[in-house]
């Protein structure tokens, strides 16, 4: 009964984050990045590289600045070279820009100013930064509870991760088109 009960917590928790409007505070704009499309025709493919390279390289930006400021700590853990480090505790601190820049943002279809404030990336003054640690939560229980418990399923190793649901855009869910595509607007 509780792990059913536990299931249906976690099914509501996901649909209702899945269905939520957009916040009021839309991510910093990308320096150098087009607007935001607003409702109406898709971007073109040459759009959708356009935005993701702008994101890539901004991206990238701090990624290297970060780099030359750790230099020689990369292998130490994240929460003895970072401050404010909740989730990701023991990764090499190298290792969780990557997973930052390929795995989190890259999965969002974003920059790192999505969920940081990118002058000081200790601080939690963004909801997105909690939405994201409660997500990567969220992922943890699929794959080591939910996923294993299902009978017959034909993968020895079940999983899921951002990208499975987000496709390249910061709300998950089902609409949008190709990955970097706009979502249509939510009701």
């Amino acid at each position: 009964m509780r792990a059913a009960l536990s299931v249906a917590s976690l099914v509501l928790v996901t649909l209702v984050a899945c269905a939520q409007p957009p916040s009021s505070s839309s991510p910093s704009p990308v320096p150098g990045a087009a607007p935001a499309a607003s409702p109406g025709p898709r971007m073109t493919p040459e759009q959708i590289a356009a935005r993701n390279d702008s994101l890539q390289k901004d991206r990238q930006m701090h990624v290297d600045k970060i780099l030359k400021q750790i230099a020689g700590k990369e292998e130490l853990p994240a929460e003895q070279v970072y401050q404010n480090i909740e989730t990701l505790k023991g990764m090499p601190a190298g290792r969780l820009l990557n997973v930052m820049n390929r795995g989190f943002s890259n999965s969002l279809g974003v920059s790192c100013s999505h969920c940081h404030v990118v002058t000081a990336f200790d601080k939690d003054d963004k909801p997105e930064k909690q939405i994201a640690r409660d997500m990567f939560a969220m992922v943890g229980t699929i794959n080591n509870t939910l996923l294993k418990n299902i009978k017959d399923i034909k993968s020895p190793n079940p999983t899921v991760n951002c990208g499975t649901c987000h496709n390249g855009r910061a709300r998950p869910g089902a609409g949008g088109g190709p990955q970097g595509a706009p979502r249509p607007p939510a009701d």
